[in-house]
């Protein structure tokens, strides 16, 4: 037969040096009394050759002819030594028989060369080599003797040169021939070779042997050529479990599950008894197919057959349960197993890892060491997981210091499990370092170190890494690359990268791979791109519940609720059934739909579906009844809990605050038996909300007592509360703990509070000194600074800030415009604030709204220009709204317009009856008109309506403590000298030129003399308040008084009066700006 492989003809090697560093030597001579034969010779002489180094040279001695005596006892002998392994006894009498001259015939040769050929030492192995060589006649017996020798000497090459020898010297192969032949050219990965000897098989008669058709199916199975295998298995007469083995071997070598299953039962079915790699091999199918129940019925048949004891099948058990996500039957074999090795160990390790519960692996770990097994590289890649999963970055160093003390640390699979502990615990630059130090990287290590930097959102570095995988030489970037980038993408909303991945993954053609399929549906709905997502969806042929859940999210978080709806019922006609990631969008769905009936059937469908316990379900449930208002039922769910966790209980604490029931809050929280930095921010919130100065910051210092590490978002809620209130010596108190803390430059929404926050306790420079000291800026800190500068009158300032913002590249918005368009308003910039609404859709592509209008309305009104502003309210694409309206009342009440008030306050009245402004507007237009009984209509209609005037406040912040004042107050420890220091000021003040304006009586005291009117205008709570500043507060420091509705006309031309005496500077904010007083003026110019 003509071989294919050019080895075959080749010059044969050196077989008496062979390739081994020694060789063969005679035994020492053996007692001539332990045999009874006794032979007369004639002399012959017989050259003994001897090899290696420290071999004498070759000599001859002297020997006698054969002896007629039959060969038969010596045959008898070699042979009982080689089938009871004695072959140096063997040996011994070979050598008895050379000294005594005996020539042994062809058939006992064939037994002196089996017996060294079997003897499994390579030296005889070559000896028999040379006494093959010299055989004048060789049988088929002896062809086989040396092919079947090196066979079991791994030799392969020797294997087939022989078999092509003796397919040449005519000799015919048989039964014995062909599993060697067949080995060798599977081990060389020769197919065709075996092509080729299964032709002779045929030929020969042999396609049915057992043996034969056995190593021909094992051969194709290890080519995974599976049909010809299963072809050749149906040729076999007779069963062997061996062969049947082989065909499931090689259906689970090419992944084949199903095909592998059918061989398993198909080998039951016709009787053959299966062994425990058959029950192995099977258990392995069934974990591939993650298939539990097929699991359980081999498990039945394993036990029904007595396996359940044997080690290697109930290691087999233990993977396949641990594949089919069955902890509980995992466990239960794991504790059954009378006998443990290491793989039991590794398997069960690895399991617990898997299942994600790591602190058991690890004392499982524990357990193996105590049971005398030792640490490898695969229980150590498992323990290396555990500790990476719970982030014990202390176990990770312990564990990363034994690799290393065992040299072990450079090893690519525990390199790369190493690599991927310090990524998922937050320390990926020292994941890094491993990488740097292993030997050799492939896929699996640049992807854990990949997936760090993703981690840590670190897109710069996750490039690079990605660009140094795709240069290295036999490393190429796979699916879980790219998924991983594109989570990147997604994560940063960077559509334009997560684009550029596309079409690489196009180039190289792993489109159709479902991870990536779904990763670039997930990165496009993530970046807004839904078009994208929903066409790559739509191709996919498989779509699994990732995919799904993507393309719902995505949805979802763009508004497109009820497109999600819908595509949530299609995926459960394709039978996918909802998770929790489903029903975690869905629920959000009806928030953003505030439909809690829609959200009660998601809860049915839960509960139905034992879902409940699913923790995440659970918390988004509470959340989702109480933003829809329904308290009742997201209570019935908390109380109904009986394992509340810390998220829990804080979403419920949550939804106290955000429905003002402060109390229910607080109870919650004390009844906590774990608490963590978001409980405490969560009451916080809620006694801010309230307004509650004191106790908030009572809560605060309970934090520090408690040694509560508070955060970045505890300091933004008390700054709020501080400009809410406003409280500037909290503010400052706060600011300086800010700078302490470190958190300087490290928050932006922090800084942009403080910004806030100083603009709104009328400190505006020091505003803008934060505002300038900023690392990062957006959109909002700009708004607050000009909005800052809008509140405070400074126009300019506030337009110049506009003009560097568009320098700096940062567009401005709705709200921009808003404080624009306020700040020209306060000052009269009639001409630039139009110019500026006009350029928003011009060159801003903005569309102005309804507050954007009314804006405009304010700025021609208080510049008089009442027409036009009636004029523009009446051509305004949409209808005018309340602020609209009132926008022109109240620049009707400052040019006392009364026809045109009364237009728009019948309007209000229309619009917004309940609302106590538009008739308190209209009323004091009307007193200052001296129309008293139209004032008193308007007092009864307001009585008639159940409507009740808001009552003026003002207020003073004297050592921290806010004093509160109503118009005519008299109830503070300090009222006598509050109201004599007014009487003072005011005689100073006429001296100066001060005449107090009764006309802002807004009452009829036509009966009343000119100086209870007076005292009537002192009673004005901003009055009093501003009273109190000045005689409680250091001479030169600033008083700030607050007032909730605006400063009477009066005030304000007292209070610039009162600056010029006294020489301070005071800064009221009332309801609509701040005013400066300062050396007898107002930072208004009087346009207010």
């Amino acid at each position: 037969m003509a071989m294919c492989l050019n080895y075959l003809f080749q010059p044969t090697l050196n077989h008496f040096n062979c390739r081994y560093s020694r060789h063969f030597s005679l035994p020492p001579n053996p007692n001539p009394k332990s045999f009874s034969s006794n032979f007369s010779h004639t002399a012959t002489t017989v050259n003994l050759k001897f090899y290696g180094p420290d071999s004498p040279k070759p000599t001859s001695i002297q020997s006698k002819p054969p002896s007629s005596v039959h060969p038969l006892p010596y045959s008898s002998l070699i042979q009982n030594c080689i089938d009871s392994n004695s072959f140096e006894l063997g040996k011994s009498i070979h050598v008895q028989m050379i000294y005594n001259g005996y020539n042994p015939d062809a058939y006992l040769m064939t037994k002196i060369l089996m017996l060294y050929a079997r003897s499994g030492c390579l030296d005889d192995l070559c000896y028999a080599r040379e006494l093959f060589e010299e055989m004048p006649e060789r049988n088929l017996t002896a062809w086989n003797t040396m092919i079947l020798a090196y066979a079991r000497a791994d030799n392969y090459v020797e294997v087939l040169r022989l078999y092509a020898r003796m397919r040449v010297s005519g000799n015919f192969s048989d039964k014995f021939t062909f599993p060697s032949v067949i080995k060798a050219c599977t081990a060389m990965e020769d197919i065709d070779g075996i092509r080729q000897v299964q032709s002779s098989v045929v030929k020969a008669g042999l396609a049915s042997n057992l043996i034969v058709g056995g190593a021909l199916v094992d051969g194709y199975a290890r080519f995974s050529r599976m049909d010809d295998a299963v072809t050749a298995l149906d040729e076999i007469e007779g069963t062997s479990v061996i062969t049947w083995n082989a065909v499931i071997a090689g259906y689970i070598k090419v992944l084949n599950w199903e095909e592998a299953w059918e061989i398993f039962d198909r080998m039951l079915k016709i009787g053959v008894y299966p062994d425990n790699f058959t029950f192995a091999s099977a258990l392995r199918v069934c974990g591939g197919l993650r298939s539990r129940d097929r699991g359980k019925q081999v498990h039945s048949k394993l036990i029904a057959c007595g396996f359940k004891g044997d080690t290697f099948v109930g290691n087999s058990l233990i993977d396949m349960y641990a594949k089919c996500g069955d902890e509980e039957s995992c466990l239960k074999v794991f504790n059954e197993m009378g006998e443990r090795n290491q793989v039991t160990w590794n398997t069960i390790i690895s399991a617990e890892a898997q299942f994600g519960h790591f602190h058991d692996a690890l004392v499982l770990f524990l357990r193996m060491q105590e049971s005398g097994c030792k640490s490898n590289r695969f229980n150590l890649g498992s323990i290396l997981m555990a500790s990476a999963g719970l982030a014990d970055i202390g176990k990770g160093r312990e564990l990363h210091g034994h690799l290393i003390r065992n040299l072990l640390d450079s090893d690519i699979i525990l390199g790369s499990a190493l690599v991927d502990l310090y990524s998922k615990c937050g320390m990926v630059e020292e994941g890094h370092q491993v990488f740097k130090t292993l030997l050799e990287r492939n896929e699996v290590s640049y992807n854990a170190l990949l997936a760090g930097y993703v981690q840590e959102g670190k897109a710069e570095e996750a490039l690079e890494l990605y660009h140094d995988m795709q240069s290295e030489d036999g490393i190429q970037p796979d699916h879980f690359t790219f998924s991983t980038l594109l989570t990147l993408c997604a994560d940063q909303g960077n559509d334009y990268q997560g684009r550029q991945i596309h079409a690489r993954l196009t180039k190289k053609n792993i489109t159709k791979n479902i991870i990536v399929e779904t990763e670039l549906v997930h990165m496009y709905a993530e970046c807004g791109r839904l078009n994208y997502a929903k066409e790559i969806f739509n191709q996919m042929a498989e779509r699994n519940a990732y995919a799904w859940n993507s393309m719902i999210e995505g949805y979802e978080q763009n508004g497109r609720t009820e497109e999600a709806v819908l595509l949530f019922k299609q995926m459960q006609i394709n039978g996918i059934k909802p998770d929790c990631f489903s029903l975690a969008s869905m629920i959000s769905s009806c928030v953003s739909l505030s439909d809690w009936h829609k959200g009660k059937e998601l809860h049915n469908f839960i509960a139905r579906n034992s879902m409940e316990e699913e923790g995440i379900l659970r918390v988004l449930l509470v959340d989702m009844y109480a933003k829809c208002g329904s308290m009742d039922y997201a209570w019935n769910i908390y109380d109904q809990t009986i394992k509340k966790d810390v998220i829990l209980n804080n979403v419920m604490i949550s939804a106290f605050v955000n429905s003002r029931r402060m109390n229910d809050a607080k109870n919650v929280f004390d009844q906590m038996e774990q608490r963590n930095l978001a409980s405490w921010n969560s009451v916080l919130a809620c006694y801010a909300k309230e307004g509650l100065k004191r106790r908030s910051f009572n809560h605060f210092l309970e934090m520090l007592e408690n040694e509560i590490e508070f955060d970045v978002l505890t300091m933004v809620t008390l700054v709020n509360l501080c400009s809410s209130l406003p409280a500037l010596e909290h503010g400052e108190q706060l600011h300086s703990l800010i700078i302490k803390k470190g958190f300087v430059n490290c928050s932006v929404v922090l800084e942009t509070a403080l910004v806030d926050m100083y603009s709104k306790c009328g400190v505006i420079k020091k505003a803008r000194e934060v505002f300038d000291n900023m690392n990062e800026k957006n959109i909002v800190s700009w708004n607050a600074m000009i909005n800052g500068y809008s509140k405070h009158g400074c126009s300019k300032e506030a337009l110049i800030l506009f003009k560097e913002m568009e320098k700096e590249g940062m567009s401005p918005n709705e709200v921009t415009f808003l404080s624009i368009l306020s700040a020209c308003s306060h000052t009269g910039l009639v001409e630039e604030g139009w110019r500026i609404f006009s350029s928003m859709q011009e060159e801003y592509n903005t569309e102005p709204k309804a507050e954007h209008y009314t804006c405009i309305v304010d700025l021609l009104g208080r510049a008089g220009r009442l027409e036009d502003a009636k004029e523009f309210v009446e051509k305004m694409p949409m209808e005018p709204d309340v602020s609209t309206w009132g926008a022109l009342l109240g620049a009707c009440r400052v040019h006392k317009d009364m026809d045109m008030g009364r237009l728009a306050a019948e309007r209000l009245f229309e619009l917004d009856p309940q609302n106590p402004g538009p008739y308190v507007i209209m009323s004091n237009i009307y007193a200052a008109a001296g129309r008293w009984k139209e004032v008193e209509d308007i007092r009864q209609m307001m009585k008639m309506k159940g409507v009740t005037k808001e009552p003026g406040v003002s207020w003073i912040e004297i050592n921290s403590d806010i004093q509160i004042f109503h118009a005519g107050s008299k109830t503070h420890p300090r009222t006598e000298e509050i109201y004599n220091n007014l009487r003072l000021l005011t005689s100073q003040s006429k001296g100066l030129g001060y005449i107090p304006d009764t006309g802002l009586i807004l009452q009829n005291v036509k009966d009343v003399k000119e100086e209870e009117e007076e005292e009537y205008l002192l009673q004005h709570s901003e009055r009093l308040a501003l009273s109190l500043g000045l005689i409680s507060l250091p001479e030169k420091s600033t008083i700030r008084v607050f007032k909730n509705l605006r400063i009477c006309g009066d005030c304000h031309n007292a209070t610039k009066f009162i600056s010029e005496i006294t020489g301070r500077r005071i800064i009221v904010r009332d309801t609509k700006r701040f005013h400066h007083f300062e050396g007898g003026k107002c930072s208004c110019g009087d346009y207010w």
